[in-house]
């Protein structure tokens, strides 16, 4: 038999032993508690501490979990308390908007819970119908609107994300250095317009987030604005 197969054959022997011995000690979990001095003689080694004891080698598996372990909660426990205050900051501003007694007291509700308590950059409503008794910077050419809704809006009526220079435009007029936006359709099929939220943080509105808490401020703006509108026309 040739020196190569010979080496090859010792190496898959060796390697059927150290399979053995996982299958054993799988099967046997209190093995080293029955042979600890078997325990105490293992060595493994480290690239950073030479030589350490398998015991110290899993004292340090075991410390390491549980910073891992630590780290992981308070990130999840910073995250609820950043949920549970931007739950109380929606909550407040539907309130708000329940107490309007006209459009402008909407608006007002609308800028002072984005922009005054969430710090949020701008605030923006669009309106399709040019007949609406609002200020010119509420209304929305329709063809416009249509090519936007088209372009931004697929499956969901909430596009979170980044819009183009033409789309900022439209939107925000001299707002500056706007980077990501949440637009939301209003009416059911988005033909009352849009209500536009914008950041400075191109991270702040991105299409993977979840929008449940301004799908219901949608719900709940769809039913207020066309009342509120009225009393507008008649003032």
């Amino acid at each position: 038999m040739k020196k190569e197969d010979l080496l090859a054959e010792d190496a898959a022997v060796a390697q059927l032993d150290a399979e053995l011995v996982v299958d054993y000690l799988e099967g046997n979990p209190k093995f080293f508690e029955q042979h600890p001095r078997v325990l105490q003689r293992l060595n493994l080694k480290h690239e950073q501490q030479g030589s350490v004891s398998l015991i110290e080698r899993q004292q340090k598996v075991l410390r390491d979990k549980v910073a891992s372990l630590e780290d992981e909660i308070t990130t999840l426990m910073s995250r609820a308390q950043h949920n549970e205050q931007l739950f109380r900051k929606y909550s407040e501003m539907y309130q708000k908007l329940l107490q309007a007694h006209d459009f402008d007291a909407a608006v007002h509700a609308l800028e002072q819970g984005f922009c005054e308590h969430m710090g949020l950059s701008a605030l923006n409503l669009k309106f399709s119908d040019n007949s609406l008794p609002i200020a010119d910077k509420f209304q929305f050419h329709a063809d416009t609107h249509k090519q936007l809704l088209s372009r931004r809006f697929n499956e969901n009526s909430v596009y979170l994300g980044r819009i183009t220079k033409e789309e900022h435009k439209l939107l925000f007029a001299d707002e500056a250095n706007i980077q990501s936006v949440a637009l939301v359709q209003l009416g059911e099929q988005g033909e009352l317009g849009l209500l536009i939220v914008g950041s400075q943080d191109p991270l702040h509105f991105d299409p993977s987030m979840d929008f449940l808490l301004l799908s219901q401020l949608q719900s709940l703006l769809g039913y207020l604005l066309p009342a509120l509108l009225k009393v507008q026309g008649k003032k």
